[in-house]
Protein backbone atom coordinates (compact mmCIF):
# COMPACT_ATOMS: atom_id res chain seq x y z
CA UNK A 1 0.00 0.00 0.00
CA UNK A 2 2.81 2.40 0.86
CA UNK A 3 4.60 1.63 -2.43
CA UNK A 4 1.46 2.04 -4.55
CA UNK A 5 0.51 5.22 -2.70
CA UNK A 6 3.95 6.70 -3.31
CA UNK A 7 3.79 5.92 -7.03
CA UNK A 8 0.31 7.43 -7.44
CA UNK A 9 1.19 10.52 -5.47
CA UNK A 10 4.48 11.08 -7.30
CA UNK A 11 2.72 10.80 -10.66
CA UNK A 12 0.16 13.42 -9.69
CA UNK A 13 2.75 15.78 -8.26
CA UNK A 14 4.91 15.45 -11.37
CA UNK A 15 2.03 16.55 -13.57
CA UNK A 16 2.18 20.24 -14.43
CA UNK A 17 -1.62 20.39 -14.62
CA UNK A 18 -2.37 18.82 -11.26
CA UNK A 19 -5.14 20.58 -9.35
CA UNK A 20 -5.70 20.67 -5.63
CA UNK A 21 -9.09 18.98 -6.11
CA UNK A 22 -7.53 16.07 -7.99
CA UNK A 23 -4.74 15.81 -5.41
CA UNK A 24 -7.31 15.65 -2.61
CA UNK A 25 -9.13 12.83 -4.43
CA UNK A 26 -5.91 10.83 -4.79
CA UNK A 27 -5.12 11.23 -1.09
CA UNK A 28 -8.70 10.24 -0.12
CA UNK A 29 -8.43 7.05 -2.22
CA UNK A 30 -5.09 6.22 -0.59
CA UNK A 31 -6.52 6.70 2.91
CA UNK A 32 -9.58 4.61 2.02
CA UNK A 33 -7.35 1.79 0.80
CA UNK A 34 -5.33 1.80 4.01
CA UNK A 35 -8.42 1.95 6.24
CA UNK A 36 -9.97 -0.98 4.36
CA UNK A 37 -7.08 -3.13 5.55
CA UNK A 38 -8.41 -2.69 9.11
CA UNK A 39 -12.17 -3.21 8.64
CA UNK A 40 -13.21 -3.36 12.28
CA UNK A 41 -11.43 -0.43 13.91
CA UNK A 42 -13.37 1.84 16.23
CA UNK A 43 -12.08 4.92 18.07
CA UNK A 44 -11.57 2.81 21.19
CA UNK A 45 -9.72 -0.01 19.44
CA UNK A 46 -6.09 -0.62 20.35
CA UNK A 47 -4.08 -1.61 17.26
CA UNK A 48 -1.12 -3.82 18.06
CA UNK A 49 1.82 -4.85 15.91
CA UNK A 50 0.14 -8.25 15.72
CA UNK A 51 -2.90 -6.65 14.04
CA UNK A 52 -0.65 -4.88 11.55
CA UNK A 53 1.30 -8.06 10.76
CA UNK A 54 -1.94 -9.94 10.14
CA UNK A 55 -3.52 -7.24 7.98
CA UNK A 56 -0.52 -6.29 5.83
CA UNK A 57 1.91 -9.06 4.82
CA UNK A 58 5.48 -7.75 4.83
CA UNK A 59 8.33 -9.70 3.25
CA UNK A 60 11.38 -10.02 5.45
CA UNK A 61 14.82 -11.44 4.78
CA UNK A 62 14.93 -12.73 8.34
CA UNK A 63 12.65 -15.66 7.53
CA UNK A 64 14.76 -18.80 7.19
CA UNK A 65 13.93 -22.48 7.15
CA UNK A 66 13.57 -24.02 10.60
CA UNK A 67 12.08 -27.21 11.97
CA UNK A 68 8.42 -27.06 12.98
CA UNK A 69 7.54 -29.14 16.02
CA UNK A 70 3.93 -29.79 15.04
CA UNK A 71 4.29 -32.24 12.18
CA UNK A 72 2.02 -30.58 9.65
CA UNK A 73 2.13 -33.55 7.27
CA UNK A 74 1.22 -36.09 9.95
CA UNK A 75 -2.43 -37.12 9.92
CA UNK A 76 -2.40 -37.51 13.70
CA UNK A 77 -1.97 -33.76 14.06
CA UNK A 78 -4.67 -32.57 11.69
CA UNK A 79 -6.92 -32.07 14.71
CA UNK A 80 -4.63 -29.36 16.03
CA UNK A 81 -5.00 -26.90 13.17
CA UNK A 82 -8.21 -24.95 12.78
CA UNK A 83 -7.15 -22.40 10.17
CA UNK A 84 -4.10 -21.55 8.11
CA UNK A 85 -2.61 -18.89 5.88
CA UNK A 86 -0.60 -19.71 2.77
CA UNK A 87 1.50 -16.53 3.01
CA UNK A 88 3.55 -17.82 5.93
CA UNK A 89 6.88 -16.72 4.47
CA UNK A 90 5.63 -13.13 4.20
CA UNK A 91 4.96 -12.78 7.92
CA UNK A 92 7.68 -11.13 10.06
CA UNK A 93 9.18 -13.13 12.89
CA UNK A 94 7.98 -12.63 16.45
CA UNK A 95 10.65 -10.95 18.58
CA UNK A 96 10.60 -12.71 21.96
CA UNK A 97 11.92 -11.59 25.31
CA UNK A 98 12.42 -14.06 28.19
CA UNK A 99 12.08 -13.22 31.88
CA UNK A 100 13.77 -15.91 33.97
CA UNK A 101 16.57 -18.19 32.81
CA UNK A 102 16.36 -21.17 35.17
CA UNK A 103 16.58 -24.79 34.07
CA UNK A 104 12.90 -24.90 33.04
CA UNK A 105 13.70 -22.23 30.51
CA UNK A 106 17.12 -23.36 29.32
CA UNK A 107 16.20 -27.04 28.99
CA UNK A 108 12.47 -27.20 28.26
CA UNK A 109 11.54 -23.94 26.59
CA UNK A 110 14.33 -21.47 25.90
CA UNK A 111 15.85 -22.99 22.74
CA UNK A 112 12.39 -23.19 21.13
CA UNK A 113 12.28 -19.40 20.85
CA UNK A 114 15.10 -19.42 18.31
CA UNK A 115 14.36 -22.84 16.78
CA UNK A 116 10.66 -22.35 15.99
CA UNK A 117 9.64 -21.10 12.57
CA UNK A 118 8.98 -17.36 12.59
CA UNK A 119 10.51 -16.80 16.03
CA UNK A 120 13.60 -14.91 17.20
CA UNK A 121 14.99 -14.45 20.71
CA UNK A 122 16.10 -10.83 21.12
CA UNK A 123 16.20 -10.10 24.87
CA UNK A 124 16.56 -11.90 28.21
CA UNK A 125 16.71 -10.98 31.88
CA UNK A 126 17.38 -12.84 35.12
CA UNK A 127 17.21 -11.73 38.74
CA UNK A 128 20.81 -12.86 39.47
CA UNK A 129 23.10 -9.94 38.54
CA UNK A 130 25.23 -10.57 35.48
CA UNK A 131 23.55 -13.85 34.47
CA UNK A 132 21.48 -12.35 31.64
CA UNK A 133 24.55 -10.72 30.11
CA UNK A 134 26.43 -14.00 30.46
CA UNK A 135 23.62 -15.85 28.67
CA UNK A 136 23.53 -13.28 25.86
CA UNK A 137 27.32 -13.36 25.42
CA UNK A 138 27.34 -17.15 25.13
CA UNK A 139 24.36 -17.05 22.79
CA UNK A 140 25.88 -14.45 20.49
CA UNK A 141 29.23 -16.19 20.22
CA UNK A 142 27.70 -19.55 19.31
CA UNK A 143 27.57 -19.68 15.53
CA UNK A 144 24.92 -22.41 15.50
CA UNK A 145 22.42 -20.66 17.79
CA UNK A 146 23.00 -17.32 16.08
CA UNK A 147 22.24 -18.91 12.70
CA UNK A 148 19.04 -20.46 14.05
CA UNK A 149 18.13 -17.02 15.40
CA UNK A 150 18.30 -15.51 11.89
CA UNK A 151 21.68 -13.93 12.76
CA UNK A 152 19.98 -11.60 15.22
CA UNK A 153 21.87 -11.06 18.46
CA UNK A 154 20.25 -11.40 21.87
CA UNK A 155 20.60 -8.67 24.51
CA UNK A 156 20.85 -9.31 28.24
CA UNK A 157 19.25 -6.94 30.75
CA UNK A 158 19.51 -6.55 34.51
CA UNK A 159 15.87 -5.50 35.03
CA UNK A 160 12.45 -6.29 33.62
CA UNK A 161 11.86 -2.62 32.77
CA UNK A 162 15.04 -2.55 30.72
CA UNK A 163 13.98 -5.68 28.83
CA UNK A 164 10.52 -4.28 28.12
CA UNK A 165 12.19 -1.21 26.64
CA UNK A 166 14.53 -3.21 24.40
CA UNK A 167 15.62 -0.72 21.69
CA UNK A 168 15.01 -3.19 18.87
CA UNK A 169 11.42 -3.73 20.00
CA UNK A 170 9.58 -6.75 21.42
CA UNK A 171 6.47 -8.52 20.17
CA UNK A 172 5.89 -10.98 23.04
CA UNK A 173 7.31 -12.07 26.40
CA UNK A 174 7.83 -15.48 28.00
CA UNK A 175 7.70 -15.53 31.82
CA UNK A 176 9.69 -18.46 33.19
CA UNK A 177 9.97 -17.47 36.85
CA UNK A 178 8.45 -19.07 39.94
CA UNK A 179 4.65 -18.70 40.25
CA UNK A 180 5.01 -16.51 43.33
CA UNK A 181 6.46 -13.76 41.13
CA UNK A 182 4.01 -14.08 38.24
CA UNK A 183 1.41 -11.49 39.21
CA UNK A 184 3.87 -8.59 39.57
CA UNK A 185 5.74 -9.50 36.39
CA UNK A 186 2.55 -10.04 34.40
CA UNK A 187 1.34 -6.61 35.53
CA UNK A 188 4.47 -5.04 34.01
CA UNK A 189 4.15 -7.00 30.77
CA UNK A 190 0.44 -6.24 30.39
CA UNK A 191 1.06 -2.55 31.09
CA UNK A 192 3.63 -2.59 28.28
CA UNK A 193 0.91 -3.88 25.94
CA UNK A 194 2.78 -7.08 25.08
CA UNK A 195 1.33 -10.58 24.53
CA UNK A 196 2.57 -13.05 27.12
CA UNK A 197 3.31 -16.77 27.37
CA UNK A 198 3.52 -17.63 31.08
CA UNK A 199 4.55 -20.80 32.83
CA UNK A 200 1.89 -22.97 34.42
CA UNK A 201 0.07 -23.01 36.75
CA UNK A 202 0.07 -19.21 36.16
CA UNK A 203 -0.87 -18.22 39.75
CA UNK A 204 -0.65 -19.95 43.11
CA UNK A 205 -4.42 -20.38 43.34
CA UNK A 206 -7.49 -19.78 41.21
CA UNK A 207 -8.03 -16.29 42.63
CA UNK A 208 -4.50 -15.18 41.74
CA UNK A 209 -4.70 -16.84 38.33
CA UNK A 210 -7.97 -15.01 37.65
CA UNK A 211 -6.35 -11.71 38.65
CA UNK A 212 -3.50 -12.35 36.21
CA UNK A 213 -5.91 -13.20 33.40
CA UNK A 214 -7.81 -9.97 34.07
CA UNK A 215 -4.59 -7.95 33.69
CA UNK A 216 -4.30 -9.02 30.07
CA UNK A 217 -8.02 -8.73 29.39
CA UNK A 218 -7.88 -5.12 30.56
CA UNK A 219 -4.81 -4.46 28.42
CA UNK A 220 -6.51 -6.24 25.49
CA UNK A 221 -3.46 -8.35 24.66
CA UNK A 222 -3.25 -12.16 24.43
CA UNK A 223 -2.23 -14.41 27.32
CA UNK A 224 -1.04 -17.95 26.61
CA UNK A 225 -0.32 -20.54 29.32
CA UNK A 226 2.32 -23.25 29.22
CA UNK A 227 0.24 -26.44 29.33
CA UNK A 228 2.61 -28.08 26.91
CA UNK A 229 1.33 -31.68 26.88
CA UNK A 230 -1.64 -30.56 24.74
CA UNK A 231 0.69 -30.14 21.78
CA UNK A 232 2.56 -33.46 22.08
CA UNK A 233 2.23 -35.84 19.16
CA UNK A 234 0.92 -38.51 21.56
CA UNK A 235 -1.88 -36.26 22.78
CA UNK A 236 -2.87 -35.38 19.23
CA UNK A 237 -2.78 -39.06 18.20
CA UNK A 238 -5.01 -39.93 21.16
CA UNK A 239 -7.50 -37.24 20.16
CA UNK A 240 -7.59 -38.53 16.59
CA UNK A 241 -8.16 -42.12 17.71
CA UNK A 242 -10.93 -41.07 20.09
CA UNK A 243 -12.58 -38.85 17.51
CA UNK A 244 -12.56 -41.74 15.04
CA UNK A 245 -14.37 -44.01 17.51
CA UNK A 246 -11.41 -46.29 18.25
CA UNK A 247 -12.77 -47.12 21.72
CA UNK A 248 -16.43 -46.37 21.01
CA UNK A 249 -18.53 -43.26 20.65
CA UNK A 250 -19.24 -42.67 24.35
CA UNK A 251 -16.82 -41.87 27.16
CA UNK A 252 -17.40 -43.93 30.31
CA UNK A 253 -14.63 -43.02 32.75
CA UNK A 254 -11.14 -41.57 33.11
CA UNK A 255 -8.63 -42.63 35.76
CA UNK A 256 -5.12 -41.47 36.55
CA UNK A 257 -2.50 -42.54 39.07
CA UNK A 258 1.02 -41.27 39.70
CA UNK A 259 3.55 -42.59 42.19
CA UNK A 260 6.78 -40.63 42.69
CA UNK A 261 7.68 -37.01 41.96
CA UNK A 262 6.67 -37.11 38.31
CA UNK A 263 10.06 -35.92 37.10
CA UNK A 264 9.94 -32.62 38.99
CA UNK A 265 13.12 -30.55 38.67
CA UNK A 266 15.06 -28.62 41.33
CA UNK A 267 14.16 -30.95 44.19
CA UNK A 268 17.48 -30.56 45.98
CA UNK A 269 17.88 -28.83 49.34
CA UNK A 270 15.94 -28.90 52.59
CA UNK A 271 12.91 -27.09 51.14
CA UNK A 272 12.92 -27.02 47.34
CA UNK A 273 11.02 -24.03 46.00
CA UNK A 274 8.42 -26.38 44.48
CA UNK A 275 7.49 -27.38 48.05
CA UNK A 276 7.36 -23.78 49.29
CA UNK A 277 3.73 -22.62 49.04
CA UNK A 278 4.75 -18.96 48.97
CA UNK A 279 6.64 -19.62 45.75
CA UNK A 280 4.75 -22.52 44.14
CA UNK A 281 1.28 -22.49 45.71
CA UNK A 282 1.61 -25.85 47.45
CA UNK A 283 3.11 -29.26 46.76
CA UNK A 284 3.96 -30.97 43.48
CA UNK A 285 0.33 -31.08 42.38
CA UNK A 286 0.81 -27.42 41.36
CA UNK A 287 3.87 -28.24 39.26
CA UNK A 288 3.28 -31.79 37.99
CA UNK A 289 -0.39 -32.59 38.55
CA UNK A 290 -1.72 -29.50 36.79
CA UNK A 291 -0.54 -30.91 33.45
CA UNK A 292 -2.70 -34.03 33.65
CA UNK A 293 -5.73 -32.04 34.82
CA UNK A 294 -5.39 -29.79 31.78
CA UNK A 295 -4.79 -32.75 29.47
CA UNK A 296 -7.99 -34.50 30.59
CA UNK A 297 -9.86 -31.20 30.19
CA UNK A 298 -8.45 -30.81 26.68
CA UNK A 299 -9.26 -34.37 25.60
CA UNK A 300 -12.55 -34.98 27.40
CA UNK A 301 -14.06 -31.66 28.52
CA UNK A 302 -14.40 -29.69 31.78
CA UNK A 303 -15.15 -31.19 35.19
CA UNK A 304 -18.15 -30.68 37.44
CA UNK A 305 -18.90 -31.96 40.95
CA UNK A 306 -15.22 -32.02 41.90
CA UNK A 307 -14.55 -33.54 45.33
CA UNK A 308 -10.96 -33.78 46.50
CA UNK A 309 -8.67 -34.22 49.47
CA UNK A 310 -4.99 -33.74 50.26
CA UNK A 311 -2.68 -35.08 52.96
CA UNK A 312 0.95 -35.15 53.95
CA UNK A 313 1.52 -38.88 54.40
CA UNK A 314 5.23 -39.44 54.04
CA UNK A 315 7.19 -36.17 53.93
CA UNK A 316 7.71 -35.05 57.53
CA UNK A 317 10.29 -32.37 56.62
CA UNK A 318 7.73 -30.59 54.40
CA UNK A 319 4.64 -28.67 55.50
CA UNK A 320 2.79 -29.01 52.18
CA UNK A 321 0.76 -31.99 50.95
CA UNK A 322 2.36 -35.02 49.26
CA UNK A 323 -0.82 -36.97 48.41
CA UNK A 324 -3.82 -35.66 46.45
CA UNK A 325 -7.00 -37.40 45.27
CA UNK A 326 -10.15 -36.17 43.57
CA UNK A 327 -13.25 -37.46 41.82
CA UNK A 328 -15.37 -35.55 39.33
CA UNK A 329 -17.81 -35.86 36.47
CA UNK A 330 -17.43 -34.59 32.92
CA UNK A 331 -20.00 -31.85 32.37
CA UNK A 332 -21.68 -30.79 29.15
CA UNK A 333 -19.84 -32.13 26.11
CA UNK A 334 -17.38 -29.39 25.15
CA UNK A 335 -16.81 -28.26 21.57
CA UNK A 336 -13.11 -29.03 21.91
CA UNK A 337 -13.54 -32.56 23.33
CA UNK A 338 -12.23 -35.45 21.20
CA UNK A 339 -15.37 -37.56 21.71
CA UNK A 340 -18.92 -36.38 21.08
CA UNK A 341 -20.56 -38.14 24.02
CA UNK A 342 -18.60 -37.31 27.17
CA UNK A 343 -21.24 -35.92 29.52
CA UNK A 344 -21.57 -37.89 32.72
CA UNK A 345 -18.29 -39.79 32.46
CA UNK A 346 -16.52 -40.19 35.81
CA UNK A 347 -13.01 -38.99 36.63
CA UNK A 348 -10.80 -40.39 39.40
CA UNK A 349 -7.22 -39.12 39.85
CA UNK A 350 -4.60 -39.69 42.55
CA UNK A 351 -1.04 -38.41 43.03
CA UNK A 352 1.15 -40.19 45.60
CA UNK A 353 4.26 -38.01 45.62
CA UNK A 354 5.44 -39.30 49.00
CA UNK A 355 5.10 -42.98 48.01
CA UNK A 356 4.52 -44.13 51.57
CA UNK A 357 3.88 -47.72 50.50
CA UNK A 358 7.02 -48.03 48.39
CA UNK A 359 5.17 -48.71 45.14
CA UNK A 360 6.78 -48.79 41.72
CA UNK A 361 7.32 -45.24 40.47
CA UNK A 362 5.38 -44.25 37.36
CA UNK A 363 2.06 -42.99 36.08
CA UNK A 364 -0.84 -44.16 33.91
CA UNK A 365 -3.82 -42.36 32.38
CA UNK A 366 -6.71 -44.62 31.35
CA UNK A 367 -9.61 -43.52 29.16
CA UNK A 368 -12.48 -46.01 28.98
CA UNK A 369 -15.03 -45.85 26.18
CA UNK A 370 -18.13 -47.82 25.24
CA UNK A 371 -16.10 -50.24 23.08
CA UNK A 372 -12.60 -50.38 24.53
CA UNK A 373 -10.00 -48.36 26.38
CA UNK A 374 -6.83 -46.35 25.90
CA UNK A 375 -3.84 -45.90 28.20
CA UNK A 376 -0.98 -43.43 28.26
CA UNK A 377 1.93 -44.45 30.48
CA UNK A 378 5.04 -42.41 31.13
CA UNK A 379 5.78 -39.80 28.50
CA UNK A 380 5.86 -41.83 25.29
CA UNK A 381 3.57 -44.88 25.35
CA UNK A 382 0.01 -45.16 23.96
CA UNK A 383 -1.98 -48.42 24.01
CA UNK A 384 -5.43 -49.41 22.75
CA UNK A 385 -7.42 -52.30 24.28
CA UNK A 386 -10.62 -53.86 23.01
CA UNK A 387 -13.73 -54.22 25.14
CA UNK A 388 -12.38 -57.49 26.61
CA UNK A 389 -9.10 -55.87 27.73
CA UNK A 390 -6.96 -57.40 25.00
CA UNK A 391 -4.16 -55.19 23.68
CA UNK A 392 -4.84 -54.46 20.00
CA UNK A 393 -2.50 -51.55 19.24
CA UNK A 394 0.57 -49.91 20.75
CA UNK A 395 2.44 -46.78 19.67
CA UNK A 396 5.55 -44.99 20.94
CA UNK A 397 6.00 -41.24 20.56
CA UNK A 398 9.47 -39.81 21.20
CA UNK A 399 9.51 -36.68 23.31
CA UNK A 400 10.68 -33.46 21.62
CA UNK A 401 14.22 -32.40 22.48
CA UNK A 402 12.71 -29.26 23.99
CA UNK A 403 9.38 -30.37 25.39
CA UNK A 404 7.68 -26.98 25.10
CA UNK A 405 8.62 -26.44 21.46
CA UNK A 406 5.41 -27.78 19.86
CA UNK A 407 3.24 -25.43 21.94
CA UNK A 408 5.59 -22.47 21.50
CA UNK A 409 5.41 -23.02 17.74
CA UNK A 410 1.61 -22.87 17.94
CA UNK A 411 1.75 -19.68 20.03
CA UNK A 412 4.18 -18.07 17.60
CA UNK A 413 2.02 -19.04 14.62
CA UNK A 414 -1.01 -17.50 16.30
CA UNK A 415 0.79 -14.24 17.08
CA UNK A 416 2.00 -14.00 13.48
CA UNK A 417 -1.49 -14.59 12.13
CA UNK A 418 -0.24 -17.68 10.30
CA UNK A 419 -2.40 -20.30 11.95
CA UNK A 420 -4.75 -20.73 14.89
CA UNK A 421 -4.50 -24.09 16.64
CA UNK A 422 -6.74 -25.76 19.18
CA UNK A 423 -3.69 -26.79 21.22
CA UNK A 424 -3.40 -23.22 22.51
CA UNK A 425 -3.96 -22.91 26.25
CA UNK A 426 -5.34 -19.57 27.39
CA UNK A 427 -6.18 -17.95 30.71
CA UNK A 428 -9.54 -19.68 30.98
CA UNK A 429 -7.84 -23.08 30.71
CA UNK A 430 -5.47 -22.12 33.52
CA UNK A 431 -8.37 -20.99 35.72
CA UNK A 432 -10.21 -24.28 35.13
CA UNK A 433 -7.18 -26.31 36.19
CA UNK A 434 -6.59 -24.13 39.25
CA UNK A 435 -10.18 -24.48 40.42
CA UNK A 436 -9.85 -28.26 40.37
CA UNK A 437 -6.64 -28.07 42.40
CA UNK A 438 -8.22 -25.62 44.85
CA UNK A 439 -11.08 -28.11 45.34
CA UNK A 440 -8.50 -30.71 46.34
CA UNK A 441 -6.36 -28.45 48.51
CA UNK A 442 -8.90 -26.16 50.17
CA UNK A 443 -9.33 -28.21 53.35
CA UNK A 444 -5.60 -28.79 53.75
CA UNK A 445 -4.81 -25.07 53.63
CA UNK A 446 -8.01 -23.85 55.29
CA UNK A 447 -8.96 -21.94 52.14
CA UNK A 448 -7.22 -20.90 48.95
CA UNK A 449 -7.62 -17.13 49.01
CA UNK A 450 -4.78 -14.89 47.86
CA UNK A 451 -2.27 -14.81 50.71
CA UNK A 452 -3.02 -18.20 52.31
CA UNK A 453 0.67 -18.98 51.90
CA UNK A 454 1.44 -16.34 54.57
CA UNK A 455 -0.53 -18.14 57.32
CA UNK A 456 1.10 -21.58 57.29
CA UNK A 457 0.73 -21.84 61.08
CA UNK A 458 -3.05 -22.12 60.60
CA UNK A 459 -3.16 -24.73 57.83
CA UNK A 460 -5.41 -27.53 59.10
CA UNK A 461 -3.61 -30.15 57.01
CA UNK A 462 -0.31 -29.31 58.69
CA UNK A 463 -1.69 -29.82 62.19
CA UNK A 464 -3.44 -33.13 61.35
CA UNK A 465 -0.23 -35.02 60.52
Amino acid sequence: LILVSSVLLSRELSSSSVSMTRLRLVIIHIIAAIVSSFPHISPTTTITRRDVLTAIPITTAAMTSKTTSLNNNDDTNNDATTSSNSNNSNKPSIRWGIIGLGDVCTQKSGPAFYKCTGSTLVAVTRRTPGKAHQFADQFNTNTHTLTLNNHIKCSGYETIDALLNHPGGLDAVYISTRPGTHYEICAQVAAAGLPCYVEKPVGRCAAETTAIVQLFQTARVPLFTAYISRAYDRTQAARTLLRNGRIGDTLRRVTYKLVGNGGARDMEGDVPWRLDASQSGGGLILDVGCHIIDRIHYICGPFIHVMGEAQNRNTPHSIVEDWVHFTATIGESASWAAMKNTKGATVDCVWDFGNKDGLDVGDILTIVGSNGSMTMTGTTNLQIFDIHGTLVEEQEFPMPEHTAQPLIQAVTDDLRGVRTSDVLSDGDAAIRAQRVMDSCLGDYYGGREIGYWNRSHSWPGRTKR
